[in-house]
């Protein structure tokens, strides 16, 4: 039974790394377009310079955000789909 538990808990591990790294690779270059237009627009706003790395974090955020709650959807099937002795 804990050998189970414990293969559930790698499982939703390894499914949040992966789906933190998915989601951070396509959500960046549109983040970054975005913020450099948003740059061009208002060049003369106090947040213009670091624009980029605000829409950088703001991507991690969403990524880790995403692989959380994956994470957590697949721990619970695995969980619940575990036989109970």
């Amino acid at each position: 039974m804990i050998m189970m538990k414990i293969k559930a808990v790698l499982e939703s591990i390894v499914v949040g790394i992966i789906l933190a790294i998915l989601s951070y690779h396509e959500l960046k270059t549109p983040a970054y377009l975005a913020a450099v237009a948003l740059r061009r627009k208002m060049p003369d706003s106090w947040f213009s310079g670091l624009i980029e790395w605000y829409a950088l974090f703001i991507v991690i955020g969403i990524s880790m955000a995403i692989a959380g709650v994956a994470s957590r959807m697949v721990y619970k099937h695995s969980a619940r789909s575990t036989p109970r002795a």
